[in-house]
């Protein structure tokens, strides 16, 4: 009720701002509930404040480095599963904080090489991985677009690239949820989003980029495995495992209905 008063309040300066010079009828707009139309270039200006108005906590968040370029997806990939978006970039590459936060870690992981993970509102985590040097240190808070780390190949990496995750809860989601790569943007179903939780649920059924949308239930067809179906719709075995209360070596039957999300 709110954004709609101040809507109707921004509309109403702007049919007041309206002088008696000659408009080209072309370029107004009938607006429901006004008296008077206004001109596209004032329609614009207050449909771009009522969607700032409506912005959700992921429209803040940025592309880590070097404009989006992909070279590796969120899903299975070579028999495990790949939890993140690989970016590449050249050694020495800077990589920014996609959100402000907290330095949770800075050090050594397991695969991932030198790794940073920063701490978000919403309980969202960012990682940054594969990285050469460190500029930023544990219990440091940086701010969005703030240098952090360099880029390089530590840990299991082919190439120099930035792997980046984004963790809500401790349950990894697709980056390509909020972004739109591509683009270098923030996916406009992702603008008016708190969570990831939320953002996911509202994708998985129509899909996104180049994904295939994901049914909320499927059906098992001769010759699937839990391998080919967590391939197919980007699903981690284990979560399918967990959401089905099976384990990964069950056996599947022709016609199975499988939850997905």
């Amino acid at each position: 009720m709110q954004k709609l008063v101040v809507f109707i309040s921004l509309l109403i300066a702007i049919v007041q701002t309206v002088g008696a010079q000659y408009v080209n009828t072309d370029e107004l707009v009938i607006v429901p509930g006004t008296t008077h139309p206004v001109s596209l270039k004032k329609y614009t200006l207050v449909h771009d404040s009522i969607k700032d108005l409506n912005k959700g906590y992921l429209a803040d968040f940025l592309i880590p480095g070097n404009h989006g370029y992909i070279i590796s997806q969120f899903g299975p990939r070579s028999g495990r599963m790949h939890y993140g978006t690989d970016i590449k970039m050249d050694r020495g590459d800077t990589i920014v904080a996609s959100q402000s936060g907290t330095v949770v870690r800075a050090g050594w992981g397991t695969g991932w090489g030198n790794l940073i993970v920063l701490q978000h509102k919403n309980n969202i985590e960012t990682y940054y991985a594969h990285q050469t040097r460190f500029l930023v240190k544990e219990g440091d808070w940086v701010q969005k677009g703030e240098p952090i780390g360099l880029a390089g190949s530590t840990g299991r990496a082919r190439g120099v690239h930035l792997h980046f995750e984004m963790r809500e809860d401790g349950q990894a989601f697709d980056p390509e949820l909020v972004f739109d790569f591509k683009n270098e943007k923030i996916r406009e179903d992702a603008f008016e989003m708190e969570t990831l939780l939320a953002l996911h649920k509202k994708l998985k059924p129509k899909g996104y980029s180049t994904n295939v949308a994901v049914p909320e239930f499927y059906k098992v067809r001769s010759g699937d495995s839990l391998w080919v179906i967590s391939r197919k719709f980007k699903t981690p075995i284990n979560e399918i495992c967990r959401l089905n209360r099976i384990s990964e070596n069950s056996t599947l039957q022709i016609g199975q209905p499988l939850k997905l999300y």
